[in-house]
């Protein structure tokens, strides 16, 4: 085989490798990125329902509050009895 030929054979299989390896590191990559995704898509929506949950939870508690009102008279001081 000659000198030129070889040379060829040599960049092109560099050049294969090169981009072998570059396609894979890529696929990781954004592999990588759909998890982070996923994880914080996940974060956001137990957020979410954290925070439904406390508004819920409030409402419960001011209606449970303006029943007991309604039901005791409230005095501003204790000594007035």
């Amino acid at each position: 085989m000659s000198t030129r030929a070889k040379l060829t054979l040599g960049i092109t299989t560099l050049c294969t490798v090169a981009t072998v390896w570059g396609v894979h590191y890529q696929q990781m990559s954004e592999k990588e990125t759909m998890r982070l995704g996923i994880a914080k898509d996940e974060e956001r929506m137990a957020k979410k329902k954290r925070q439904d949950d406390n508004v819920l939870e409030l409402a419960v508690q001011q209606e449970l509050q303006r029943k007991m009102l309604e039901e005791q008279s409230v005095r501003a001081n204790p000594s007035e009895q």
